[in-house]
């Protein structure tokens, strides 16, 4: 009996497979080190101290109320706490189902604009598979639920876009509504510049019915409304100051996190991996005015031009930010995804035969040159860090995207498709595997300060006895102490307090130790070592208090 291709086979087991491929590379050993120094803490601990005073109406951070972000990813956290208990592994599980329902958001999407049934597919497998998504989604930060929600806000977009409806576009605007309470403003802003842009290219007067601007502002209301309303009317303060003052405004102005010209476009070749080697000459591809023809006018189907609306908007928007980070650029993934599945699908003949495109093949290439120009930037990288430890992990990490690049490479010269997103998702998943397995265990007393507090433990050394850091400015300490620990950045008042506990026991940058060895108010002496901070409790402040 002759086995149907995949691509022809029901949709509910493309979802399916998809599925199988996707939970596996988010949620094995999601939970195997500690919280990733600083920003998994800052929604760790914050939902933990909800969870202890039974708060959620609002962050609580320290004791006292806290607006970094919105409260929608704390709600996450905090319901995963409940649900399973207070680990990494519950602060993480959201990001991992958000990340597995984008997939699949984007596979539907994938029907929606036009792709046939493989290139859906191979969108939402190349979505599932690309090594910044797949590492967001087994991060406890607000990412990957921002994608999330914009993905099944732009598919809903994209049914109204079709089919028109009151329904589709207040569904559009609930979406957006969670985005905006995920992550603020620029959850709605991203999707206005999108359709603005879509809307003007592609002609949709369509996109401006009253009706459907009332829907869409009426479901994002519905879902965002509340919440910002109670903030404005009980912590205005925090709203307006520290939130929409400091913490956006302020980090679109001021750089607080710098990068190089063109920066973005780095990372999303190495985030892309191992498909990014064809997104120049996709985004040509899309970028022609003769690729829109189908999609002009109200009614027709979005297509090309809609996904790369949505990606423009994203690297434009965080472009024009003073301040980035390399996950800012998260929610362009599921747009580049797609604008990757249409150009494959046509470039290849699944029936056979030889891709006949020099430029088919030069993309191929690319993607074998970025596999190794990544591998080669983790180990140089690693290498100046001082993480030796992690080296065999890193090569062999790198050497599963070339070998996957490689093979991709040869499935294109054959012009297969199925050969080619086989080979890609195998490289994907060994690089993965790798990281996961020999690289974050070596990489986690680096950005983590659980291993210093489980020596210190081994060593018969109570928690409750650290009292305290200097200059350690990330709070996982307060999630693995189950309590608030003062960070000190005064020498003086260091002084102070280590005076007034002289038993306590510190947490310091091994930077400072030796300082603090030699100042004879302190005498710190090391209990446990780190390579980046160490425990030390003060000799000369104990000989003093001593009888």
């Amino acid at each position: 009996m002759r086995i149907a291709p995949l691509h022809a086979r029901p949709t509910l087991l493309q979802a399916g497979a998809l599925l199988l491929l996707a939970l596996p590379l988010y949620l094995a050993w999601l939970g195997a080190v500690g919280l990733s120094d600083p920003d998994e803490p800052y929604y760790a601990v914050p939902a933990l101290e909800m969870l202890k005073s039974g708060t959620w109406s609002l962050t609580i951070f320290r004791g006292q109320p806290w607006f970094d972000k919105p409260i929608l990813f704390y709600w996450v956290v905090l319901g995963a706490y409940r649900l399973v208990g207070v680990s990494e592994f519950a602060a993480r599980i959201g990001s991992a189902l958000a990340g597995a329902a984008g997939v699949l958001g984007l596979f539907a999407m994938g029907r929606r604009v036009g792709l046939r049934g493989r290139a859906a597919f191979a969108a939402a497998l190349i979505l599932a598979t690309s090594l910044e998504y797949v590492l967001l989604a087994r991060s406890a930060v607000t990412d990957m639920t921002l994608a999330c929600v914009l993905t099944f806000g732009m598919l809903a977009v994209a049914a109204y876009l079709e089919r028109g409806g009151t329904l589709a576009a207040g569904w559009a605007g609930a979406a957006f509504g969670l985005a905006a309470l995920t992550k603020g403003p620029v959850g709605l802003l991203l999707p206005c510049v999108a359709l603005a842009a879509y809307g003007l290219l592609a002609r949709r007067s369509d996109l401006l019915r009253p009706w459907a601007l009332a829907a869409g502002a009426a479901g994002a209301v519905a879902c965002a409304g509340p919440w910002y309303l109670y903030m404005a009317l009980s912590h205005r303060d925090l709203l307006v100051g520290t939130f929409l003052g400091d913490g956006n405004l302020g980090r679109f102005l001021d750089p607080e996190h710098p990068a190089f010209p063109f920066y973005y476009a780095v990372v999303l070749a190495g985030g892309l991996l191992p498909w990014s080697g064809a997104l120049p000459a996709t985004l040509l591809g899309a970028a022609r005015p003769s690729a829109w023809a189908a999609e002009r006018g109200p009614g027709s189907r979005p297509g090309p031009l809609f996904a790369l609306c949505w990606f423009g908007a994203v690297l434009l928007v965080f472009s024009l930010s003073a301040s980035k980070l390399p996950s800012y650029v998260l929610p362009a993934l599921p747009p580049a995804a797609l604008l990757l599945a249409g150009y494959w699908d046509a470039a290849l003949d699944q029936a056979g035969g030889r891709a006949r495109s020099g430029g088919v093949r030069l993309s191929a290439a690319l993607g074998v040159a970025a596999a190794l120009g990544a591998g080669a930037g983790m180990l140089l990288m690693a290498r100046r860090a001082g993480w030796d430890a992690a080296l065999p992990g890193l090569a062999a990490a790198g050497a599963a995207l070339l070998l996957g690049s490689v093979a991709a490479l040869v499935a294109v010269r054959r012009g297969r498709l199925d050969g080619f997103l086989a080979a890609g998702a195998a490289g994907s998943l060994g690089a993965v595997l790798a990281l996961v397995a020999l690289v974050t265990p070596r990489l986690e007393p680096f950005h983590s300060n659980r291993p210093l507090i489980r020596a210190l433990e081994g060593a018969g050394i109570e928690a409750g006895r650290v009292v305290g850091a200097y200059h350690v400015s990330d709070v996982s300490l307060d999630f693995y102490l189950g309590r608030s620990v003062p960070n000190v950045t005064e020498l003086d008042a260091l002084k102070r307090l280590a005076t007034a506990a002289p038993e306590g026991i510190w947490i310091v940058r091994n930077r400072d130790l030796a300082d603090l060895e030699r100042d004879p108010a302190l005498g710190a002496v090391p209990i446990e070592r780190g390579p980046r901070r160490s425990a030390v409790r003060f000799a000369a402040v104990r000989a003093r208090e001593a009888p």
